[in-house]
């Protein structure tokens, strides 16, 4: 394993931890399969016209992508309103993997407008049906106005204390910052990270052809950083984010989320139920799971009530 990142962020609360553990692998690694797309996974399932997908196929699409992959992650991220239902019905579709819910509403989380939860449902309802943790998504411009995206976050952290159940916070840049997202993702982490949630959930901090320059980025996206941090793969093609998260994993991140580099060509090609499509997807989650467990730093190891290095 690599050099890991000072401990810095505090101790956890029983619940926070039991939660932590929950999604993330025996030791302290983060495999988590996301799945809780709507508008984007409507759009592979029907290009030219994502408004004419049911909810039902919407549904069940990500029913079969959990079932081919569930036992394969250490959590599974779900939306509420579309997604949680049939594992609601039926946790055993879950296969094990501990159940992540996304309270944003995606479609009001556009660069202008403030964010905001899925009507009807808060923390408290998140956790009655079955949440272990707690995930939210918002654009976020650290030297911008930040205002409300702060507040929203600020919000859900003390509804998850409240409710003793720990918070993945996922601060998305700008598409006109893309080009210079080094220093927006590594502020955003500084700035998100001290309000407060348990993990951030992070884009990767370069865009440069260069390895090294990769390597850099994410050593100085650990050294901000005063949560762990997990890599989202943002629709990033499979071999390109495998190698990004191995860089990251080895400069101090503590996992993934990933969703559409393991499935979204699967979904488009309409192969989501071929035997061949799967076996791919698993053998992607297999690959990934694999670069972080062998490099990843414990999320354990940020908190002070647990230095160790988990898993030598």
């Amino acid at each position: 394993m690599s050099d890991q990142p000072e401990p810095r962020a505090t101790s956890r609360s029983t619940g926070k931890e039991a939660g932590l553990r929950a999604v993330s692998t025996s030791v302290g690694v983060f495999a988590v399969l996301a799945v809780d797309h709507l508008g984007a996974l409507a759009a592979l399932l029907s290009p030219e016209d994502p408004g004419s997908v049911a909810s039902d196929e919407l549904a069940q699409t990500k029913v079969r992508l959990v079932d081919a992959l569930g036992s394969r992650a250490s959590g599974v991220l779900l939306d509420p309103v579309i997604g949680l239902q049939p594992f609601s019905d039926d946790p055993s579709l879950l296969a094990g993997a501990g159940l992540m819910l996304g309270v944003e509403d995606g479609d009001y989380a556009t660069p202008g407008k403030p964010p905001r939860l899925f009507a009807g449902w808060d923390v408290a309802r998140a956790v009655d049906a079955g949440a272990k943790a707690i995930k939210c998504s918002f654009w976020y411009d650290p030297f911008g106005s930040t205002d409300e995206a702060d507040q929203f976050v600020a919000d859900l952290v003390a509804a998850c204390a409240e409710a003793d159940v720990p918070l993945l916070a996922e601060p998305l840049s700008v598409p006109s910052s893309q080009a210079d997202r080094r220093p927006i993702v590594v502020e955003s982490a500084r700035q998100i990270g001290a309000l407060g949630p348990d993990v951030l959930k992070l884009e990767f901090p370069s865009t440069a052809d260069v390895p090294s320059e990769w390597r850099e980025a994410c050593v100085e996206l650990s050294e901000a950083s005063p949560r762990p941090w997990t890599l989202l793969s943002a629709g990033t093609d499979f071999d390109t984010f495998a190698a990004q998260l191995e860089v990251a994993c080895e400069s101090g991140a503590s996992g993934y989320v990933a969703g559409r580099a393991v499935w979204q060509n699967l979904v488009a090609e309409g192969a989501a139920e071929g035997d061949t499509a799967f076996a791919e997807a698993r053998r992607r989650m297999s690959t990934l799971t694999d670069i972080a467990s062998g490099a990843a730093t414990p999320w354990t190891h940020w908190y002070n009530n647990d230095n160790r290095r988990i898993g030598l």
